[in-house]
């Protein structure tokens, strides 16, 4: 079979007055998007991913393409950028300080409306995701369970454990350091602070194993790809989103019980964490697994940690989820 190039659509909503979990408000709120082929006639084939701490809607790229994990010959597949990053609104935009904290649960309510509202669309195919798409995936799947027939994580958590958040709040404070950062009036991008919690926050993504495989100037060069990413935030972007992800926790609407809020899923849910990650725990992915009826439960052998999920051509890894994911897919559609 002959494989289709699909571009991708560029867009941006406008999903209007916006109220915060936290109780902050604005009066407009906008969401970036990229889609790759059609909507079909029914509204129902769409295929939505949710991009990472990190990432903006370009994070999955790699797994989105004909014969490929997500496939627009197959689906509707829409990308978004969550709240604080791309083109959806974020800090930055003039706010900094002032714009309101946010959660895993604000960026979902966020999404849905624009899935809604932008699109004319009740009930999706499928919801993706991997790391924070993958936190929020989870809470779509809890807060709009009869919106999607599945629901797809890659290296997902019911809960930031303490490795994570402690990462985090360190990348964070690292940041205030730096003399630019004033606390937090800054006039030109404090880089220095930036690129140094790049550089502390890259080990934990990985595995103790790869550290050791590296020559000492390919532990650099890895190094820097990390504090070239950080270093193209924006301060007070980078840490209202890091600090987001930080807070993940499903069971905080139902009275600190996880086992309440995993109760709440009834679709199909495939769960793909990586066998050595260790920025998120592990036993958090079981969890999920064990209080998910349609559960699919699939380690994907790595010695990559957390970032094993990452689409790379030819790489294991990526050949092992884009197999387990169409092969939920496939069978979704056929039960």
């Amino acid at each position: 079979m002959q494989k289709v190039e699909h571009t991708g659509r560029d867009g941006v909503h406008d999903i209007g007055p916006f109220t915060f979990e936290g109780g902050g408000h604005v009066e407009s709120l906008s969401v970036g998007y990229t889609t790759y082929g059609e909507l079909n006639a029914a509204r129902d084939n769409m295929l939505l991913v949710l991009p990472g701490t990190a990432n903006t809607r370009h994070s999955a790229d790699g797994y989105i393409g004909s014969g490929k994990a997500f496939d627009p010959g197959q689906h509707f597949v829409v990308t978004v950028d969550a709240i604080g990053a791309g083109t959806s609104s974020k800090p930055s935009d003039g706010l900094r300080g002032n714009f309101p904290q946010y959660n895993i649960r604000d960026m979902v309510h966020a999404v849905c409306r624009l899935v809604t509202t932008a699109f004319g669309v009740k009930r999706m195919a499928y919801v993706a995701g991997a790391s924070m798409g993958a936190f929020q995936a989870l809470e779509w799947a809890i807060h709009y369970p009869d919106m999607m027939r599945g629901v797809i994580l890659m290296v997902p958590a019911a809960q930031s454990g303490n490795v994570f958040r402690g990462a985090v709040r360190s990348a964070t404070e690292v940041i205030k350091l730096d003399p630019g950062w004033n606390a937090g009036n800054y006039t030109l991008q404090p880089l220095a602070g930036l690129r140094a919690a790049g550089r502390l926050y890259f080990p934990w993504t990985v595995t103790d194993d790869y550290l050791e495989s590296l020559s000492e100037s390919g532990l650099e060069q890895e190094l820097q790809k990390t504090v070239t990413r950080a270093a193209q935030w924006d301060a007070w972007d980078f840490i209202r989103r890091y600090e987001a992800s930080a807070s993940h926790d499903i069971s905080v609407p139902f009275e600190g019980k996880v086992g309440l809020a995993l109760a709440k899923v009834t679709t199909r849910v495939l769960i793909l964490p990586t066998s050595t990650d260790r920025l998120l725990p592990l036993a958090s992915a079981r969890q999920i697994a064990e209080g998910v009826a349609q559960s699919h439960y699939v380690e994907v052998p790595s010695k990559h940690g957390h970032l094993g999920w990452r689409p790379i051509d030819g790489a294991p890894e990526t050949l092992f989820i884009t197999t387990a994911i169409q092969k939920f897919i496939k069978e979704g559609e056929t039960s």
